[in-house]
């Protein structure tokens, strides 16, 4: 009679138990799963912010080119025009430490006063 009780018993906690490992087991490949997604998403974004960074530096370089040679053709210009420019530069960022200047991207052209023979600078 207990016997008979128990074995009634067993089937069913057997098939709770195995339900709960197989339930486990599930799970843990579920959570593992997720993580390999949020680990590729993460990466992804990496790579993008990558892409992003080196795009936007490209453009940038290829503005300072485009600056420094609009320089140039000023200068060449003046120089054309009146006889005292004597030399040009792009001036990017004035200050050294990066801080704003009214002098940042601007075309800096050296003039020699004809009379004094001192060096001035105009900024365009």
């Amino acid at each position: 009679m207990i016997t008979d009780k128990i074995n009634k018993l067993i089937i069913p906690a057997t098939i709770i138990i195995a339900s709960l490992i197989l339930g486990g087991f599930f799970y843990a490949s579920q959570v593992n799963k997720q993580q390999s997604i949020e680990s590729q998403q993460e990466i992804k974004l990496q790579e993008d912010r990558q892409k992003e960074e080196a795009r936007a530096e490209q453009e940038y370089k290829e503005y300072v080119a485009k600056r420094k040679m609009e320089c140039y053709e000023l200068f060449t210009n003046e120089k054309k025009r009146v006889n005292n420019a004597e030399n040009y530069g792009y001036v990017e960022n004035y200050n050294l430490d990066g801080t704003p200047d009214h002098r940042d991207d601007t075309c800096e052209i050296i003039y020699k006063d004809t009379k004094t023979g001192e060096y001035f600078r105009k900024y365009r």
